[in-house]
Parts: structure tokens; sequence; C-alpha cells
């Protein structure tokens, strides 16, 4: 049986969050193993360079309550991830407050190429960390939020992080569609899974509607945690609202590993029947849709009726490039008389990216009135 925890938390106070995490570790069994570890390499969700009232990234006082706890066992730690787009890794960890953190403690802090990158090929060649695949043990921190592309992004997604910058967005050309994504995502947890021993989910301020990065914050007032990342999966897509045996990274990491979703426990301050009020999934739910869809290939009359772009708006757009920079298909560019970046629509592959990676919510998708008409702004999943 696969046991989660979820535990009512209201604020980031260190010495609140060491009490509730010390309860989940307690009550999961994992207090026990921590005796056999000597060194924690902790994977947070640092999507890009955002403060930690945004929502968008693991919060650095959840780290900061897990290495308070590691160091009681004598636990060496570092702590690693990679950002999405050209933003580097150092910016990144300063606007999260990782940098902070890890000075005021004294940890090692990684970066892309400390010790060098993996290759590996199984549908498609795949490059990652190859501090992740040295490290004897990681914990995975990951952050609560909706997922333009995937539905939810939560324990299993955040594993993408291993992939350093740009080599993310060379994956997402090979895939046509949000399952396929999720098949990308799983192979990339596979190969790290035995080493992650533990996988906590920072749900005290998560994210609805456009998320991972242009949602709205929300208190869902929750820490969920549990050795197996497929079951903390099921849970907090669940509490959501969303079916969890829908979300593509949950099925398909249980398919493979032939687990079976009634084997899974929720418990502690919370039951499998709790569920969060007021929380937008409806949004990613009709994306992920209309992106399945598109992945049909449309041709002739259809698609000069039927189509759904990215929108970029004047107001909001900095000019800072980097969804141009990151994006996988090469359809975006900016010259100096352009007001915003330009997209070439036959290379667009709705990856979702130049959503993803703008810092200033500038990007949303634009759908034509036919699009409108056939895609029913309602639940379907």
């Amino acid at each position: 049986m696969a046991i989660v925890i979820g535990k009512k938390c209201q604020s980031y106070d260190i010495t609140n969050l060491k009490e509730k995490i010390s309860q989940i570790f307690f009550e999961t069994g994992f207090d026990k193993r921590l005796q056999s570890i000597s060194s924690v390499l902790l994977k947070p969700n640092l999507l890009g360079a955002y403060p930690p009232d945004r929502a968008i990234t693991t919060h650095p006082n959840i780290a900061a309550a897990v290495i308070e706890i590691l160091r009681d066992h004598a636990i060496t730690i570092a702590l690693m991830d990679n950002p999405g787009g050209t933003v580097t890794q150092k910016k990144v960890y300063q606007q999260t407050g990782m940098a902070d953190l890890a000075a005021r403690y004294g940890i090692e802090i990684k970066y892309s190429l400390h010790d060098g990158i993996y290759h590996f090929e199984k549908k498609t060649k795949y490059t990652i960390n190859k501090s992740f695949i040295d490290a004897e043990a990681i914990i995975n921190l990951s952050k609560m939020k909706t997922h333009m592309y995937t539905l939810f992004t939560g324990a299993i997604k955040n594993f993408y992080g291993v992939v350093p910058g740009l080599a993310k967005s060379n994956l997402h050309r090979f895939a046509p569609n949000p399952t396929k994504f999720a098949e990308f995502v799983v192979d990339i947890y596979e190969l790290v899974k035995e080493k992650v021993v533990f996988n906590l989910m920072d749900g005290i301020l998560g994210m609805d509607g456009d998320g991972p990065s242009a949602g709205e914050v929300k208190k869902f007032d929750l820490l969920l945690g549990g050795e197996n990342a497929v079951a903390v999966d099921y849970f907090a897509s669940k509490i959501m609202g969303f079916d969890p045996e829908k979300i593509p990274t949950t099925q398909i990491a249980a398919e493979r590993e032939g687990m079976v979703f009634e084997a899974f426990n929720l418990s502690g301050d919370i039951d499998e029947n709790y569920r969060l009020q007021e929380c937008n999934i409806q949004k990613s739910k009709r994306k992920n849709r209309i992106l399945n869809m598109l992945s049909v290939p449309l041709k002739g009359v259809i698609k000069r009726f039927f189509w759904t772009i990215p929108y970029f708006d004047e107001e909001k757009c900095v000019r800072c490039k980097a969804c141009v920079e990151f994006c996988p298909a090469k359809a975006l560019s900016l010259e100096k008389k352009d007001p915003t970046p330009q997209l070439d629509p036959q290379k667009c592959i709705l990856c979702m990216c130049c959503i993803e990676i703008c810092p200033e919510q500038a990007v949303s998708l634009k759908k034509s009135f036919l699009g409108k008409m056939l895609i029913k702004e309602h639940d379907t999943t």
C-alpha cells in the first residue's frame, strides 16, 4: 500500500513547517529510513526567476524546514534544479530565495555543469544533469499547481527539471500532444525514481487557472507527502478536483509500474473525500482539450477556420525575448520595429512554452470563432 499523508498548514513559518513535515515523515515511516541516509539532493520546483509569493516555485521555507530535519540526522545536503528558458540558474536561485537559504544553512547549490551531463535514449534522446544520477538520495519538493499542457504539475512532472534549460525546449519538438509529452516526462522520472526517497508537495500557496506560471495564486493550506510520487500526485490532483486517472503523467506512470489506484491511502488531517472548495481547474482542462484536438492534423479549409495561436499583449510585454529564445519550433521572432514577438503559425507546435516561460504573463491563447464554438467551455475531464 502506498501511503500519503496530508497536513493542513496555513503559513510558511519554519518552526511550524518543521513540526508538520516531521509528522509527515513519522506517519509515513520515512523517519526510520532517514537513519540510513548520509547525503540528500533536494529537488525543488524552480521553474523560473520568480519570488516565492507568486506560487510558481517551491517556497524556500519548505526547503529550510526539511534541511533542519535532515541536519538533526547529520545528513549532508545539496540543492539543485534547472529552470526553463535562457534565464541563468544563478538568477533563479537568487529570485526564488534559494541562494539566501543556501548561504544561511551552509548547503551546496549545484549548477548544470557541476557534475557533468548524462545522456540516455529511450523513445528519444534525453539529456539530464549527472548530479541526479550520482545522488545517494533525492527528496522531491514539488509545487501544487494546474498545468495548461499536462493538466496538473506535481511530483512526477517536477522531474522534468533534471533536464538542463534549453534541452527542455528540444524535447518539446518531439512531443506532438500532451500525452506524448507526458510519456517523455515519465521516461525521465523512471530514470531517477530509484534515487527518490521522498516526495513532499508544497500546497500552502498553490496555483489554479492558467498554471504553471500564469495562473491565480490560491491558499490551499496543504502539505502532502509520501514515498511514492504516483500516489502523491493521485491524491493532490483529486483534491484539486481532477479525475486523477486522467492526469497523463499519473496514468502512464501507474500503468508502467503496474499500480492499482485502490491500493493508495490518504490520511493525516484529511482523507480521500477532501476537496478544495475554490479551485479553478477548468482553464487547464479546456486548454488541454484544445491541444489534444489540434494534435490531429487539420487540412485545407478546416485549418483556415479552426485555429488556436499564442497571443502577445502589447501592454504587458517587455520585449525580453525569453519566449523567442526558448521556442522549440523557432516560430517566434522579434525585430526592433516589432512591439511584441511575431509568430509564424505554420511553425508553431502549440507546446505552450511561450506562455509558461513569460515572466510578465503577457502571453495567452487566442482561438478562432469556430474554435470557440467547437470547443465548449465546460468540464470534459
